[in-house]
């Protein structure tokens, strides 16, 4: 009989799925002569998993009760990623009982060596098909009872990461987002994997060579290689074409498997691996890179040790970003030392030279002792997208993220959410220029199965948020208003410190949606970048199902697709006219589009200035200068916003009130005042304004912050104090501070200790009052332990000036709150 062979070599090379399962090993127990077990045995043990249940079906199917069978049919089912017949035949073996005449060492025996690892896989196969408390049940049990057999053994630890994975999905979030099927073009009855998006109609993606649906057969001891190549897809209105292979023998060799391809940010590299199978059946993968030009691909390099490990370990799955000075780095996955267990993502930035320095390990939580594959970083908003099977999710590999904070830290991974993920395992996932849609793979329902299992194979899928968007038009204030043609309108997204990000710009006399700080391109290479890995919002576009891209027109309307639960800023600007922001949120919201139209009037005054650091003359670049419009009732709406090259330049109206807002990290905010009311025919204001360097832990003193004698009640003026104090944590809302009170050295030690702490706390009770978050603020009170100056004279007399120096109150930026 002819047994379908699994291309489990190929699920290895591109996407290292399985890598704790493929340890396991079936030995049939020499109690059990039948050869059809032992056939069965060597198909499973040569990863030909499909093949190897077809041959312990045959045995179940004369006897029911046979456990090894059952347990082997399971396993082979797991590892096929058949996940329903899988848990039948888990339960049917866990049905077994022991007979009356059954030996009881032996099934001890059995159950310690040849399945004591059962209740993990079976707890695993729960967690995936959403049983969430059974799967707690079994993965706790195997928890107990298991011993590691050595240091590199993790099993035990990966069950209490799916138990908190099944915890973490029965509360977890929803994304709102939908799923189009690339369809049959790229995606056949294998798996189709790493999609990189050049434009909105063309992708890179690999897949078996053959690109066909034929499936793979062995007979008796004959044997057929799933080879892999990379292929080019253009889409013609909703369909993707048959994928065809690049036509490059230097990348797609004779006799390997080739895949993950990604672009640079300037489109002139081309990054890819290359695997070969080793003895022991595991995929063994280096990293190269291609020259690109002209849509030609040339001068194919294999990447040096530096990336490339030595010997037995892989390097897959390159990423491409720009790091803030320029240097392009480049996120790959390895099993090499150094790790947190099993595949890491690892980091190395390319030299001028063409040199890459020695890769790094990404920390900060994001390594697990699970596996971290199929990384994709978006410039836009530093955040590092990655699957995982280490972090708690709905079942084997979830899509996560992590943003880069300004300091270099990372974030808290955090889940995508239910609808992205799913029990099956959700792979290469980007983003689009706009970040509202790109691609993901997936062995979920809906794709192409492989021998009749609806979760068998990988297919490459195009996503798209609910439609959420906001349209309008830019319109001239007043009773004979009309349209403002040509204007140009910018999407910020408001970050939770108060920033905000740059997400699109649509230029209108050119009618073209483009990345920030990227010119506009035609019509077939606009639009967003959702590539495997390369740097989001910089050359590409997505193709999909949802309405064109962003976009803008001289007839002065505008169009941005939105994400949901999100805050936005639509700013239109228009030579002669003063610049307007609205604010947009998607919160809350269904599938909708906001109708805003945006009106202004010309403008009448411009404000220019330079930004300096405090005592220096050099400007300073890339601070955030925010407008603020205040209205007569007191309330502001952010007017403007730019980043300082290092000087900067609003529009203004006249017979108004502003405020500019000034932040750089590492430095004050500042907030400056400035009015136009009665400025008559001046038409250029001139306002440089210089920003203090932080120091972390640096005492402030806060001057004439006075209480009533021998109490820790604040006196109105102390108040008045206070609110500098306010302004200064409004104006720097990731700033956490300890706010504390010193006496003199009047009175006992513990006296002045608890009447400084008291003092403290009713500081920060006033600010909390006023609004400021209670955790950014700790008081501490220091009593007479901390004297500025000496409470004597030289000649040991009282001093009351310098008594009056120690009495004081002070504050320390402790530490800066990350974004989330």
């Amino acid at each position: 009989m002819k047994k379908i062979l699994a291309l489990t070599v190929s699920i290895l090379v591109l996407n290292c799925t399985f890598v704790s399962a493929k340890k396991f090993k079936l030995v049939a127990p020499d109690t059990q002569p039948r050869t059809e077990l032992k056939i069965a045995d060597k198909f499973y043990a040569e990863s030909y998993f499909y093949t190897a249940a077809e041959h312990y079906r045959d045995v179940v199917r004369q006897d029911s009760s046979n456990r090894y069978a059952n347990f082997g049919l399971a396993m082979s089912l797991l590892m096929s990623r058949d996940y329903v017949n899988a848990e039948i035949f888990f339960r049917q073996f866990y049905n077994i009982k022991p007979g009356e005449k059954a030996n009881a060492k032996k099934w001890a025996d059995e159950d310690k060596i040849l399945f004591n690892k059962g209740e993990y896989y079976f707890g695993d196969v729960l967690h995936r098909n959403g049983k969430y408390d059974e799967a707690i049940t079994h993965l706790t049990k195997f928890a107990q009872n298991y011993t590691p057999k050595d240091s590199t053994d993790n099993l035990k630890k990966l069950a209490m990461l799916q138990v908190a994975g099944c915890e973490f999905a029965k509360t977890g979030p929803k994304a709102k987002v939908k799923f189009f099927n690339a369809g049959h073009g790229v995606n056949k009855a294998y798996n189709n994997d790493g999609p990189f998006a050049v434009n909105e109609n063309e992708i890179y993606y690999s897949s078996l060579r053959n690109g066909n649906d034929t499936l793979i057969f062995v007979n008796g001891n004959n044997k057929a290689q799933a080879i892999y190549a990379i292929k080019h897809s253009v889409k013609n209105g909703e369909n993707w074409s048959e994928g065809t292979i690049v036509d490059n023998k230097d990348i797609n060799t004779d006799g390997y498997n080739v895949g993950n391809g990604t672009f640079n940010q300037a489109m002139n590299r081309f990054y890819f691996t290359k695997c070969l199978e080793v003895d022991d059946r595991r995929p063994l993968c280096n990293i190269f890179v291609a020259d690109y030009s002209g849509g030609k691909f040339s001068n194919v390099t294999r990447l040096p040790e530096t990336v490339n490990a030595k010997e037995k370990y892989t390097s897959t799955q390159p990423a491409v970003r720009v790091a803030d000075d320029g240097t392009e780095m480049l996120y790959f996955v390895s099993d090499r030392p150094g790790g947190s267990g099993g595949l890491d993502i690892w980091y190395t930035a390319r030299l001028q030279n063409g040199d890459f320095k020695p890769a790094m390990h990404v920390n900060s939580g994001i390594n697990t002792a699970g596996d971290e594959v199929t990384p994709f970083f978006d410039d836009s908003t530093r955040t590092l997208y990655f699957s995982s099977n280490g972090l708690p999710g709905y079942g084997g590999f979830d899509i996560f993220r992590s943003t880069e904070n300004p300091d270099l830290s990372w974030t808290s991974p955090e889940n995508l959410g239910k609808g992205i993920n799913s029990g099956a395992d959700d792979i290469y996932y980007s983003r689009g220029l706009d970040q509202t849609n790109g691609f993901m793979v997936s062995n979920r329902e809906g794709g192409y199965p492989l021998n009749g299992i609806k979760t068998s194979s990988d297919d490459i899928y195009y996503w798209t948020n609910y439609r959420l968007a906001v349209e309008g038009l830019a319109m001239k204030e007043g009773e004979n208003g009309g349209i403002i043609t040509n204007a140009t309108f910018k999407l910020y997204k408001k970050m939770p410190d108060g920033t905000k990000v740059l997400i699109s710009v649509q230029d209108g006399p050119q009618g073209t949606a483009h990345a920030p700080g990227v010119a506009p391109r035609t019509s077939a290479s606009s639009g967003s970048n959702p590539g495997n890995g390369a740097a989001s919002g910089n050359n590409s576009g997505t193709g999909g199902n949802t309405s064109a891209a962003n976009t803008g027109s001289s007839n002065g309307a505008y169009f941005f697709r939105l994400d949901p639960e999100t805050d936005y800023v639509v700013e239109v600007d228009r030579e002669g006219f003063q610049p307007k922001m609205e604010n947009v949120s998607t919160r809350g919201m269904e599938e909708d589009t906001i109708k805003d139209n945006i009106y202004t009037h010309k403008a009448m005054y411009t404000v220019k200035g330079l930004v300096t650091e405090e005592g220096k003359l050099d400007g300073l670049t890339d601070a955030s200068v925010e407008l603020l419009e205040i209205s007569p009732n007191g309330m502001q709406k952010t007017n403007n916003f730019m980043k300082s090259n290092p000087y900067y330049a609003f529009d203004l109206d006249m017979d108004r009130t502003y405020k500019i807002v000034i932040r750089k990290e590492g430095y004050f905010a500042k907030t400056t005042d400035l009015s136009t009311i009665g400025l008559g025919t001046m038409d250029t204001i001139r306002k440089d304004i210089s920003i203090a360097k932080l120091e972390l832990n640096k005492s402030y003193t806060l001057q004439n912050v006075l209480y009533e004698f021998g109490k820790s009640t604040l006196t109105e003026n102390s108040k008045a104090v206070l609110d500098n104090l306010y302004q200064i944590l409004v104006e720097n809302p990731s700033f956490i501070i300890e706010l504390s009170a010193h006496t003199d050295a009047i009175g006992s030690d513990e006296g002045n200790m608890k009447l400084s702490q008291a003092r403290a706390e009713s500081c920060v009770a006033y600010l909390i009052s006023k609004g400021v978050a209670k955790d950014r603020m700790v008081a501490k009170g220091y009593g007479k332990t901390r004297p500025k100056v000496p409470n004597t004279t030289e000649d040991g007399k009282d001093d009351p000036a310098g008594r009056a120096i120690n009495r004081r109150t002070e504050f320390q930026i402790t530490g800066i709150k990350k974004s989330q």
